[in-house]
């Protein structure tokens, strides 16, 4: 469907959907069909964009031209996730370019995210399309091999977002007793480890993801205590000063406009007793996943956290999404993952 601004601009061609939360989605700026041609180029110029590794993110919905696409490469096998009507009408013609560009072993389709329901779409079973393992897989993510479980991991196998955080974080880790807090498979623990820290902890409530952060630690040999619990009641435990480095990774606890509020207040809880944790010199890497919450808003509650904490806080630098979530400054929606590295004073 074509589309007009107000002043009969022309903003371009996109899916519709009657009764879907975004009625109309672009993918492209001109006037044009979604076909063929136009599919090639978008996934050749997306592929271009994209590191030469292992694990990546390939396609990022609108941000890609795809809206309601998100693929991710594990090695020789994919994770695709299809969010909307119009890219269920298109999928087979993207499938076949898929094949015929990245040549997989096999794509584990998924169309079972919340979003869907938001667009009027029921959730369907996964469909393995070629050879997908039911078994972790073990790739290379962020310089260290860990097990992927395409078929039973959260998202798209696992989150590739932090991928080039990871090392930030890890440089800052030698000599120093780290918490990593909402772990999932232990990203940030397993890089502290191997960089020297002298102690780690990572938390999760998820025992699935904490064995495949067992199963990595193992295979190389890193010392890391893995912890099934609540973060709250963990932190409420926790002594003064006990942690010198600490990792805030929660899941969106801003789901809407209806719960910006009492996100915002789980947010400033996590951060308080954070501070609470760490000595001087200690630091804090912290991010937010949600929208609503974006740079700006986390900063708010880094400020008022550490006033309500007796901290002084210095930033030490800004961390975003992995370069291969690119970020199209006409769709603010495309940046989601914003976060900082904190030192306490």
């Amino acid at each position: 469907m074509v589309a007009r601004g107000p002043g009969g601009e022309l903003l371009g061609t996109g899916f519709y959907r009657d009764g879907a939360r975004i009625a109309w989605r672009r993918f492209r700026r001109d006037i044009g069909d979604f076909d063929i041609t136009w599919l090639r180029s978008c996934l050749a110029k997306a592929l271009v964009r994209r590191p030469n590794q292992a694990a990546r993110r390939l396609i990022w919905s609108e941000a890609d031209a795809f809206p309601g696409l998100v693929l991710d490469q594990y090695g020789r096998h994919l994770v695709a996730q299809v969010t909307t009507l119009g890219m269920e009408k298109h999928w087979k013609l993207v499938e076949e370019e898929i094949q015929k560009q990245l040549r997989p072993e096999g794509i584990w389709l998924r169309r079972d995210a919340p979003g869907r329901k938001m667009e009027g779409l029921d959730n369907r079973e996964p469909v393995s399309i070629g050879n997908v393992p039911s078994e972790p897989l073990r790739v290379d993510i962020g310089g260290l091999e860990v097990p992927v479980d395409l078929q039973g991991g959260q998202k798209t196998g696992t989150y590739l977002d932090q991928q080039e955080n990871y090392g930030k974080v890890a440089a800052r880790a030698k000599g120093r007793r780290m918490l990593d807090l909402f772990c999932h498979t232990g990203g940030f623990s397993l890089r502290a480890a191997k960089a020297g820290a002298t102690q780690v902890t990572a938390l999760d409530q998820s025992e699935p993801s904490l064995r495949l952060g067992r199963q990595a630690a193992e295979w190389h040999g890193l010392a890391v205590k893995w912890v099934k619990d609540d973060a709250f009641r963990f932190l409420r435990g926790t002594r003064k000063g006990e942690y010198d480095l600490v990792v805030l990774d929660p899941p969106g606890l801003v789901k809407g406009k209806s719960g910006l509020e009492a996100g915002l207040a789980a947010l400033g809880e996590l951060h308080r007793q954070a501070f609470r944790v760490l000595p001087e010199g200690g630091l804090l890497a912290t991010f937010s996943c949600s929208h609503r919450v974006g740079r700006r808003e986390l900063l708010d509650v880094v400020k008022r956290s550490a006033q309500e904490a007796g901290r002084r806080v210095f930033r030490r630098e800004i961390l975003t999404q992995a370069s291969d979530h690119p970020v199209d400054v006409a769709f603010p929606e495309s940046e989601y993952l914003t976060g900082f590295l904190l030192e306490t004073i």
